[in-house]
């Protein structure tokens, strides 16, 4: 029975890598059936599906069932540990379950490695980089060319003060993974902190080219934008302005606020972010000078995919993008976010 439980859960963690919900969820009634819905690797696919749904607490809880079991797979730490780093709350949690992984005596030496990889990044989100930089050099010298490897010692390194070790580890892992629009986000963000304002521009329309050709797959593709959609949307931040304090109001209540679907090249090359859902135009604040807001821009297509990744409404999300964006722009310190109403 083993084995034919394995086969048909092996079945279901494809289907929720390919994004086909039905199937996997078929496969998790037929696991269910033959090993019981507590078995350590169903909880872990009913995990997953419901990650994959957006309910990251819901994927949490049955995730952390499947540790509590102590298995002896790694990806089971590995996807809880991450899923509860996604909550964004949890990072105590999550750093005990990859040190839970690494205890382990029976489980696969790349898993450990993935583990201490994680772990290096729990270290730096939790703002010790010396420590991340440490768990880094543990890892066995045959996975240190790998891009995700290379991705985190750069934001490591960068932390601790190294830019320019960080970028030329971040360009290795681009030339590593060029089809991957992370780590050329991640690029050029650490340009832009680094100065180079071209470099930085290349690599966000880059980020942009690669995140529409995945939005315009067929079974991915959003639907077109329509006239009542705009009107919500415009409606919904018109009704978020009014709860935002009056210091940062009139900062931004004359301007135009129009909806698109994504954003534009030229838009990216005139420094708007290609992953801003709340985008603002014009010449943001440099130095001494003043910022000039020329209009802000909501775009759908992004909005729907926090949406349903973060499992949050629409004013929740338009309400961080504004306040993202206010900082950004304006160079605001120590603007602290509260609730939307």
């Amino acid at each position: 029975m083993s084995e034919a439980i394995d086969d048909v859960i092996d079945g279901g963690l494809a289907a929720v890598e390919e994004e086909n919900l039905e199937a996997a969820e078929e496969a998790l009634e037929k696991a269910q059936g033959l090993g019981g819905e507590n078995h350590m690797r169903v909880l872990h696919l009913h995990g997953l599906i419901a990650w994959a749904k957006g309910d990251l607490e819901r994927a949490a809880g049955f995730l952390m069932q499947s540790v509590d079991l102590s298995p002896k797979r790694g990806e089971i730490y590995l996807d809880a540990a991450e899923c509860l780093m996604a909550l964004g709350q949890d990072l105590d949690e999550a750093e005990a379950v990859v040190r839970a992984l690494l205890a382990q005596t029976d489980i696969s030496a790349d898993s450990l490695d993935q583990g201490r990889l994680l772990l290096a990044q729990i270290r730096l989100e939790d703002d010790d980089a010396e420590e991340a930089l440490e768990v880094l050099d543990t890892i066995r010298d045959a996975l240190k060319t790998h891009p995700a490897y290379l991705s985190t010692r750069a934001m490591v390194l960068e932390a601790e003060g190294h830019t320019d070790q960080a970028l030329a580890a971040l360009r290795k892992a681009v030339a590593g993974e060029p089809d991957d629009p992370d780590l050329h986000y991640q690029l050029g963000l650490l340009l832009g902190l680094a100065g180079d304002k071209a470099g930085e521009t290349a690599a966000m329309l880059k980020v942009l080219e690669l995140d529409n050709q995945d939005r315009d797959n067929e079974s991915k593709k959003p639907p077109a934008l329509t006239d009542p959609e705009r009107q919500a949307m415009r409606n919904a931040f018109e009704e978020l302005l009014e709860e935002i304090p009056d210091r940062l109001l009139k900062l931004v209540a004359s301007v135009p606020v129009t909806v698109q679907a994504r954003p534009t090249s030229e838009q990216v090359k005139a420094g708007v972010n290609p992953r801003s859902s709340v985008a603002f135009l014009g010449q943001p604040k440099v130095g001494d000078g003043e910022a000039k807001l020329a209009g802000i821009v909501l775009m759908r297509d992004l909005l729907l995919e926090e949406a349903h990744a973060e499992d949050e409404d629409l004013q929740a999300l338009l309400f961080v993008g504004l306040f993202e964006e206010l900082r950004a722009f304006y160079k605001i310190e120590n603007l602290e976010v509260v609730s939307a109403g």
